[in-house]
């Protein structure tokens, strides 16, 4: 008698949809929001949403999403921009994929009165951190210090 076995994988889609529900009653709630954006293992562009009364969740955005996540920090309005969660889309492969960095670019040449960072002195580790701070809630950075990074901030006068 011989055994054969076949490994059978199993492929688990994340519920965004669920996730998307969630953050609708977080915000019906007037909640005030931690986000951190951030790019999935398999190359999404996503945000991690808390806040005091809900832990730490995932939510793959297209820019819909990311639309009516900004609308919300910043006005409080839950319209949520006709965002399907459904619809989303990864990265290409030649694509520049770090979530985190391009909506921190897009905040310091848009919105740059909003952003605070920890004073590089007190940083000990390869990072800049910062956040932006709105109405319903703060955006928080862990960006990865590099020189180019640094004269873009310190040209700006973003930091010292």
């Amino acid at each position: 008698m011989k055994l054969n076995f076949v490994e059978k994988r199993i492929e688990n889609k994340y519920d965004n949809e669920s996730a998307m529900n969630t953050l609708k009653v977080m915000m019906k709630r007037g909640e005030q929001l931690v986000v951190k954006f951030f790019t999935s293992k398999d190359n999404f562009p996503c945000a991690w949403i808390e806040s005091k009364k809900i832990s730490g969740f995932k939510l793959i955005l297209n820019q819909e999403g990311l639309n009516w996540l900004r609308n919300y920090l910043q006005t409080g309005e839950i319209e949520d921009f006709g965002f399907d969660p459904n619809k989303t889309a990864a990265f290409s492969e030649n694509e520049d994929n770090d979530f985190q960095l391009t909506i921190f670019r897009q905040l310091a040449a848009h919105d740059e009165r909003r952003l605070q960072f920890v004073p590089l002195f007190r940083e000990k580790s390869d990072s800049i951190s910062g956040y932006a701070s709105y109405m319903k809630g703060k955006i928080f950075f862990r960006l990865t210090r590099t020189t180019e990074l640094l004269d873009y901030l310190i040209e700006r006068d973003l930091i010292a």
